[in-house]
């Protein structure tokens, strides 16, 4: 795999929303490529329904000059046919050299802002589909941390720009020790320095964060983790609690603690108006200020699209930061 960047001084932001991906081939390769795309790009939140982390939007290549300026462009070609466009395509894009070195070794070129700024450009030309499917092993960590750094750069310009809500990240600062960016549009639903927890909100769509604190190490271990987030809505939040269906719990890096992270789904109960949607927990022990920690978010957003906000907000959550002792 090759990356290169392009001079990108002149040219303008990339176009297209964060979780969709313009795929340009022809009708022929379509099924095909279809299928790679989804055996690299796997990520699927549950809301209950399943939704894509990234949506393949597929477009014919008559079509390319018009949307070869979008943030995540994919032009491919399998089908060793005179009379398949993508194939004419490919051979345009590509010096005859790598065209050739594409053909007899590795099939996919993955470039940096070639016809915009914050672009990811790949080319896939390969003869087979043997030779093409033999790659997704070797690629895929690669291709999908490229996608993602991506995702990260173009909404942290966004979310964290200058008009977050400053002022609430510094009194949580100064109230409780601990420091969070905020971005514009959320409030304090809840905060209270007795109870160590946390509650924030925002509208459009309907989304909470909590964060909670008690003393000691009460996550020694996966059971004492599933445990303590899975009583936790309850005893904070009050009205709502997660379900079983699709709740995971794994261990990940969280700034510089190892965290129980759990997904699933939450739901309301005794209530007239039945909510739900994702959720997200982090749990982890702070050896410094012996404390256990658990941040939460959550969202509903029915009939709506949801795995984009859930990204956003794991993107506010792991900006919290413990400021002191």
């Amino acid at each position: 795999m090759i990356v290169f960047c392009g001079s990108c001084d002149s040219k303008r932001e990339a176009l297209g929303a964060s979780n969709e991906i313009r795929v340009i081939c022809s009708e022929l390769d379509k099924p095909i490529i279809r299928d790679y795309l989804s055996s690299i790009f796997t990520d699927t939140l549950f809301t209950p329904e399943p939704e894509p982390y990234y949506y393949l939007k597929f477009s014919d290549p008559l079509v390319y000059n018009e949307l070869n300026d979008q943030s995540k462009v994919v032009v491919a070609a399998v089908a060793r046919d005179e009379g398949n466009s993508g194939y004419q395509l490919v051979k345009k894009l590509l010096p005859a050299n790598q065209f050739k070195e594409t053909e007899l070794g590795d099939p996919v070129i993955l470039a940096k802002d070639v016809n915009a700024r914050n672009q990811l450009f790949m080319i896939i030309n390969a003869m087979s589909v043997e030779q093409l499917f033999a790659t997704v092993e070797s690629k895929k960590d690669f291709i999908r941390k490229q996608f993602y750094d991506l995702f990260v750069e173009r909404q942290s310009r966004y979310i964290f720009g200058d008009d977050r809500n400053k002022k609430l990240e510094d009194s949580l600062k100064t109230e409780f020790g601990w420091s969070m960016k905020i971005p514009w549009g959320w409030t304090k639903i809840k905060a209270n320095f007795d109870s160590q927890f946390v509650w924030l909100g925002a509208e459009m769509p309907f989304q909470w964060i909590g964060i909670g604190w008690e003393d000691g190490n009460l996550v020694e271990n996966e059971l004492e983790a599933g445990e303590y987030i899975w009583d936790w809505p309850k005893s904070h939040y009050g009205f709502i609690q997660f379900h079983d269906y699709k709740f995971k719990l794994n261990q990940t890096p969280y700034g510089n603690s190892n965290a129980f992270r759990a997904d699933g789904i939450w739901e309301t109960i005794n209530v007239k108006e039945a909510k739900g949607g994702p959720f997200r927990s982090y749990v982890f022990y702070d050896e410094n200020n012996d404390k256990t920690y658990h941040i939460n978010y959550l969202i509903h957003h029915p009939g709506n699209d949801k795995s984009i906000f859930m990204r956003k907000l794991d993107l506010v959550v792991k900006t919290f930061k413990i400021e002191f002792e």
